[in-house]
């Protein structure tokens, strides 16, 4: 039976029809009379007193109700899923207990205070989408462990409010800012919907007589760990005489110096002093500068704690310099190419700040400013440090679990290959651009643990850290596979992805195989910059990239990569149109059914689970398949009955290393 349906037939006990006949009480639940009027034998015929809540109903049964207050529009597009206690274990609804642990923490692990509650239901969205009703009813004589539930729903907020939400979700933004943590006697309340008035009033008169108080609630606001507030911007006016100014002149070194310190006879260059677009702090003791420079210069900042001197970027840079917590830092920027002498020196004057706080306070992902213009953001970190090893437990629960999948899709009569199409993080391919403050450990890696565990399930994962590393170290090889200021491969990495993937598909499909490099042209140009960039808060005019693309020479079936890259009317503030390589998913992040359209070839099917890294990728293998179906970006659940509508010769992930984590209990 639908959710629908259940609400339907709930809402007239819940929220009060007239009595079809004169009786007893309990035929008479007019509960929303009885809120403004106290009627005492109405509240007694739901179970509660004068003044106090009801301890009636199930958690589904509020959560139901919650539900049925919103129109179909107002859910997430990637649908919803309900889990309850009391489900078939064979059901939908059936939620493991240690996958609660999963979507509180992150972690495979069962939840210690799901021990107090009697009932449960999660309505959880799929994707990266936010709108979420919760309920959680606590035990009779467990009701002193209320702040303990609670603090699980708490945790639940922490663990949505991220960077996923601002990069894919943004329109979801003010449903995390304004989710809200409660509780209604023995019930406690996740709200992140698109109206939590609406669900707070009818819960109250649900639940209550109407005067009384609701327990006290804990709003996004009131968590110290996820400020809610606007993103703050930076202005330059908050840095202390930064305008850029020249200190001194060096007059006397406008000729070439010999080895004695004497100038020489005869005229010479001096590198030409870059320019600056920004001047920003990105933390309290950090500040940033960034522009335009001859092309191959480097740059050198000193006056910080640390001094940098890192390569540009096709005449672009962009350089995160650490100063001293007190007092005041003098900044020297010059350019240096080599025989020539340095740039004349540019200075900053500059002070640590109090108030600089872009991550803490918006739940966008912090970001790392690395060497050579190269940037990564922080959810990087834990792989290159280590710090999020798994167990032998969790690697062998891997293995069941892959093999589970596999025996299900083979019950089926379904003999789909599971396929991982892995992307390495930036930070493992350039580890040499990620600054010192961060010591890369040497051991073993999540990487490898989540591989052993799904490859020894039985399925294939075509790692592309070796071919990304080749790429990188290939001295002929022009073009970028990774963006700088983005987090995504750029197109020409997605047509390298797409070679391995179809090569190794067309081993069983020959017609599958990937198209020959005649068929694409790789070309540079320089454009906006993307989403890592854009989370500094800065304009479009500011920085800017030289990045590596890929033209078409045929008709793909489902969009050309323009809509990715931001092939769209984007404009500088001098009007010029520029390109970007920030990713735009909107069309193809849904649920769709792609089928080629080449005819007469022997051709397989493919079910997709995605992160964002299909998107730059979609375009390249959708006529290699005869019909694909791509779930959702993010959305990894293991639907057996819809994977056999497909009935596909291929179920694949595409997925990014730092990534892993979401679908490690999948």
């Amino acid at each position: 039976m639908s959710i629908a349906v259940v609400c339907v037939l709930l809402l007239p006990i819940l929220f009060s029809c007239e009595s079809e006949s004169s009786g007893s009480a309990a035929e008479t639940k007019n509960t929303e009379n009885s809120a403004s009027e106290n009627d005492d034998s109405a509240l007694e015929a739901i179970g509660a007193k004068k003044g106090e809540p009801t301890d009636a109903y199930s958690a589904k049964e509020v959560a139901d109700a919650v539900m049925a207050l919103y129109a179909p529009e107002e859910f997430p597009e990637m649908g919803m899923s309900h889990y309850f206690s009391g489900a078939d274990e064979n059901s939908d609804n059936y939620l493991e207990p240690e996958m609660i642990g999963n979507y509180i923490y992150g972690i495979l692990s069962p939840v210690a205070e799901m021990e107090y509650l009697e009932s449960f239901a999660f309505n959880i969205p799929g994707g990266k989408n936010v709108f979420e009703a919760d309920i959680l009813k606590i035990k009779k004589g467990e009701e002193k462990n209320m702040e303990a539930v609670l603090g699980v729903l708490e945790a639940r907020l922490r663990k949505k409010d991220n960077g996923d939400v601002w990069a894919y979700a943004p329109q979801d933004v003010p449903l995390i800012q304004n989710a809200k943590v409660m509780a209604i006697g023995v019930y406690a309340i996740f709200l992140a919907t698109t109206d939590n008035d609406r669900a707070e009033k009818a819960l109250n008169e649900m639940l209550y007589s109407g005067n009384a108080p609701i327990y006290p609630e804990t709003t996004a606001e009131d968590l110290p760990q996820n400020e809610t507030a606007e993103p703050k911007p930076v202005l330059v006016d908050e840095v202390v005489n930064v305008e850029p100014e020249i200190l001194f002149e060096l007059e006397q070194f406008t000729r070439p110096i010999s080895e004695s310190g004497e100038p020489e006879e005869g005229s010479a260059r001096r590198t030409a002093v870059p320019s600056v677009s920004v001047k920003n702090y990105s933390h309290n003791t950090s500040f940033m500068i960034g522009g335009k420079c001859e092309v191959g210069a480097m740059i050198r900042v000193t006056g910080g704690t640390e001094e940098i001197y890192t390569g540009s970027d096709f005449g672009d840079y962009l350089v995160e310099v650490p100063i001293a917590a007190n007092g005041s830092s003098v900044l020297k920027l010059t350019a240096e190419l080599e025989g020539r002498l340095p740039s004349e020196e540019t200075a900053f004057i500059v002070k640590p700040q109090k108030n600089i706080s872009y991550y803490d306070d918006s739940g966008i992902y912090g970001v790392v400013l690395g060497y050579n213009y190269m940037s990564y953001f922080d959810d990087c970190l834990p792989d290159y440090l280590g710090t999020n090893l798994i167990s032998e437990k969790e690697i062998e629960s891997l293995k069941t679990r892959t093999a589970k999948k596999i025996s299900d899709l083979r019950d089926k009569g379904c003999n789909a290959e599971i396929i991982y199409l892995l992307s390495p993080n930036t930070m493992r391919i350039w580890p040499e651009d990620v600054p010192r403050r961060y010591d890369e450990y040497k051991g073993e890696t999540l990487l490898r643990q989540w591989k052993e565990g799904v490859t020894s399930g039985g399925a294939v994962v075509i790692d592309l850290t070796d071919v990304m590393m080749e790429r990188k170290n290939d001295e002929n090889d022009e073009f970028k596979t990774w963006h700088k200021t983005d987090s995504h491969w750029s197109e020409y990495g997605s047509l390298i992805a797409y070679e391995e993937l179809m090569k190794h598909i067309g081993q069983k499909f020959p017609d599958a195989a990937p198209r020959p490099r005649s068929d694409f042209e790789i070309y540079n140009k320089e454009v906006n910059f993307g989403d890592i960039y854009a989370t500094l808060g800065l304009s479009l005019s500011d920085m800017c990239e030289t990045s590596t693309f890929v033209e078409f020479k045929f008709d793909p079936p489902h969009y050309n990569p323009d809509y990715d890259t931001g092939h769209v009317n984007i404009y500088d503030q001098d009007c010029s149109m520029r390109m970007s390589v920030r990713p735009i998913h909107a069309r193809v992040q849904f649920d769709h059914t792609t089928e080629t359209n080449l005819k007469g070839l022997n051709l397989p099917t493919a079910y997709f689970f995605r992160d964002s890294f299909e998107g730059p990728l979609h375009a390249f293998y959708t006529d290699r398949f005869k019909e694909a179906k791509f779930k959702g970006m993010w959305d990894y659940r293991f639907n057996i009955n819809d994977i056999m509508k497909t009935n596909p010769d291929y179920i694949i992930y595409v997925i990014n290393e730092r990534n892993i984590k979401n679908v490690l209990y999948d």
